[in-house]
């Protein structure tokens, strides 16, 4: 399967960068120039209100969106036209916003706090760089499962997803963190 918006990054088992290990990514933006994704299965011990005291009605925990720009909050979200100024990723599934449409969507009862997910920072590819990378096999690219992106489960996504990608997945699902404990 080819890399675009919407899609979903599997990090391979055995992928040495600490970075990026046993992670899933979701792809914001996908083009000639690079990619843009959120690392969603790494929650911080941090909330938004910590980050950025004010800005919103209620308190969001924090996710490690990547390495890149780590002075930079950004949310997904299931809220579509409630939400001014967002990018449609893939269907249902939407990238940032006016922030006060947040406050808004949550305050008049259209949305509740589970539609959000907020990031710090970003995960970053330059033009070519992500193909070159899924050629190494680095990444597994997969559909995009509104469900699992917004799953409690952050230490069984990974395996779950794995487990998605088919029988002949199934078994590095239970891979082994170093491949010499096997």
């Amino acid at each position: 399967m080819l890399p675009t918006k919407g899609r979903i990054l599997i990090s391979e088992p055995f992928l040495s960068d600490p970075e990026f290990n046993r992670t899933v990514i979701l792809l914001g933006q996908y083009s000639d120039e690079g990619a843009v994704g959120f690392v969603l299965n790494r929650l911080l011990n941090s909330y938004t209100d910590e980050l950025v005291p004010d800005l919103l009605n209620y308190n969001f925990p924090l996710y490690y969106g990547g390495p890149v720009e780590q002075n930079t909050l950004h949310f997904i979200h299931t809220c579509g036209d409630l939400i001014e100024g967002c990018e449609e990723i893939c269907e249902g599934l939407y990238w940032g916003g006016n922030i006060n449409s947040v406050n808004d969507a949550i305050d008049n009862r259209l949305a509740s706090p589970e539609n959000f997910k907020f990031f710090v920072g970003y995960s970053g590819w330059t033009d070519g760089q992500l193909d070159d990378e899924i050629e190494q096999k680095a990444w597994w690219v997969s559909e995009c499962e509104k469900e699992t992106l917004f799953t409690d489960d952050l230490e069984d996504m990974w395996r779950v997803l794995v487990k998605h990608l088919g029988k002949d997945f199934e078994h590095l699902a239970n891979a082994p963190l170093d491949p010499r404990w096997n």
